[in-house]
């Protein structure tokens, strides 16, 4: 049965329709196999990269992550950061930063097969960037994302992700810290952490939770398999992480690949770390895991309004049915 849903966090309708999927039970969406004569992000291969500006190494001084500029860059941190009218309309500069980070030397070492190791390396590598880069008073929003396959916008098969940071706060972030304003005003308390004590004490789309963690396929997702991963307690930032937090977020992270991926196969995604500009006591960090399997149509790119065609009740059954 069909149903529209309020997404109270992203202040959005969501048509639930599951009758929109024509095969229910075939959720499997291989993703591409990139062909390179020789992948710049392999072991070995670093002379292929622009210069390194962070790694993590092991015992023996190998290389577990690395960070380097984006050879490709949207940005470009030698940019002055200047606007100017042309007329009727705006522009700005393309100041600011882009930077790949390298998960892994592995190149077809897939998340689901990462150690709870990989992925604690892969966190405290993307705290030190965030904070790196926030000591930089011209950039005013970090944000860390994960493309995996071409439908989810990646060009190498390699395991990487990507810090873009800007000069000003885009729209869409300012629209969402306005409406977290006003509900904390309103109710004391943060919008993040009230869906997600309302989700754990429903218990239906909760997937895995650990002492600081809950995953959930939240009651208005836009997304068939939509994950968001939230703190159980108010966190603002993911770099006031401790290394128990970082843990915890690790071990949540390698659960929920690991049944992504049983249920999924290697499907296509995005990973998007939603940390604020700074720290605000409205706000609570959180990860969005979002499957691109299903193509956005005329009506969603019109309305913005979404059509997901498996219900998050049906997704977080699957999910836990899995490991």
């Amino acid at each position: 049965m069909s149903t529209i849903r309020y997404c109270k966090l992203r202040d959005t309708d969501v048509i639930i329709s599951p009758k929109r999927l024509h095969r229910p039970t075939q959720f499997h969406t291989p993703t591409d196999h990139y062909e390179l004569d020789e992948c710049p992000f392999e072991a070995g291969s670093e002379d292929a990269t622009p210069t390194e500006i962070y790694s993590i190494k092991d015992k023996n001084g190998d290389w577990i992550t690395r960070v380097v500029p984006n050879l490709y860059n949207a940005l470009d941190i030698h940019e002055e950061n200047t606007s100017k009218r042309e007329g009727f309309f705006t522009s700005k500069s393309t100041f600011g930063a882009h930077e790949v980070i390298i998960e892994t030397p592995s190149h077809d070492k897939t998340a689901d097969k990462y150690t709870l190791e990989n992925w604690e390396a892969y966190l405290k590598t993307i705290n030190h960037r965030v904070k790196d880069l926030s000591q930089d008073f011209r950039l005013k929003y970090i944000q860390v994302f994960k493309n995996h396959g071409s439908r989810a916008g990646a060009t190498l098969r390699h395991p990487h992700s990507q810090i873009i940071a800007t000069g000003f706060v885009p729209t869409e972030v300012k629209n969402e810290l306005r409406r977290a304003k006003e509900y904390y005003k309103v109710h004391n308390r943060t919008l993040l952490l009230d869906i997600t004590n309302e989700e754990l004490s429903m218990g239906e789309r909760v997937i895995y939770e650990n002492n600081s963690f809950v995953a959930f396929t939240p009651f208005a997702s836009l997304y068939p398999f939509e994950v968001i991963i939230a703190p159980k307690e108010q966190i603002t930032t993911m770099d006031t992480l401790n290394q128990s937090g970082i843990h915890d977020l690790a071990q949540i992270l390698k659960n929920v690949h690991k049944k992504l991926y049983a249920t999924l196969g290697d499907f296509h995604y995005n990973m998007i770390f939603k940390n604020p500009p700074t720290a605000m006591e409205y706000y609570t960090f959180h990860i969005q895991i979002i499957p691109r399997i299903y193509m956005l149509a005329g009506f969603e790119l019109a309305s913005g309004m979404r059509i997901n065609p498996v219900s998050p009740e049906v997704s977080a059954q699957k999910l836990k049915e899995v490991l």
